[in-house]
């Protein structure tokens, strides 16, 4: 417990206004047709705790071919290391809280530079901590957000919202703690999408995981996405690892 103890200040006593978290920008083929009068999307991907941004390649190369500006963030966890002797969702969701600060620092610094992308309303992707940093900053600032996808994310409640479409991805090797899933009437009520692929385990929500999970994801993806679609953010169906 000592370490916990010692943990805790640095985290729930860090400033509001953190800098800007280190991230690696990867652009859509079609950036010439993003203009500041028609301007693309852009999604913040938030990777799991002890991964990076650059190891969900298959996330970033399929929205950057939806015409997303893929903003993809190095380390989700600043730098802190869990104390794995100690109650874990609290650690979590104090990392979350300071993360969501940071990912605003950094999307009010980066949309400067980048003005012919779409900064006011945000789609969120998020593995692990990394989902529970994207459901922090969207209740934190829920205005600045139209959508978030959740990697099994198990420690901060997810979005109940109408404005706010959630699609979360879950593995069967975890669970998420009581009240982090809108239950059946809150699907029902906000259009949530909770898909859960047997067979598929937490860490290998990534490139290091099997071409059948990645296709799975993305697939899912693509159903929640796919432009054009009336109603959209459609739910895709739950399905097995074979």
């Amino acid at each position: 417990m000592r370490r916990l103890f010692a943990l805790m200040p640095l985290l729930f006593g860090m400033p509001l206004a953190m800098a800007a978290i280190p991230v690696d920008i990867h652009r859509p083929a079609s950036v010439h047709a993003c203009t500041a009068a028609k301007p693309c999307p852009v999604a913040i991907l938030s990777p799991g705790y002890g991964f990076s941004g650059s190891d969900y390649s298959f996330v970033t190369s399929y929205l950057n071919g939806m015409a997303y500006l893929v903003v993809a963030l190095q380390d989700s966890a600043g730098g802190v290391t869990l104390d794995r002797d100690a109650p874990v969702a609290e650690q979590v969701q104090a990392i979350a809280r300071v993360t969501s600060q940071s990912i605003s620092t950094m999307i009010d610094e980066t949309a400067e530079r980048y003005p012919q992308f779409d900064w006011r309303q945000l789609l969120l992707v998020g593995h692990s901590l990394g989902g529970d940093s994207s459901a922090q900053f969207a209740a934190d600032r829920p205005n600045r957000v139209f959508a978030l996808i959740s990697l099994d994310s198990r420690r901060v409640a997810l979005p109940r919202s109408a404005e706010i479409r959630v699609l979360t991805i879950r593995a069967s090797d975890t669970a998420a703690d009581p009240g982090v899933l809108p239950d059946e009437d809150e699907r029902s009520r906000y259009r949530s999408c909770v898909v859960r692929i047997d067979g598929a385990r937490h860490n290998d929500m990534r490139d290091a995981g099997s071409e059948q999970l990645k296709a799975r994801i993305t697939s899912a993806i693509d159903t929640f996405l796919r432009p054009g679609r009336h109603p959209g953010f459609v739910c895709d169906r739950d399905s097995r690892l074979e």
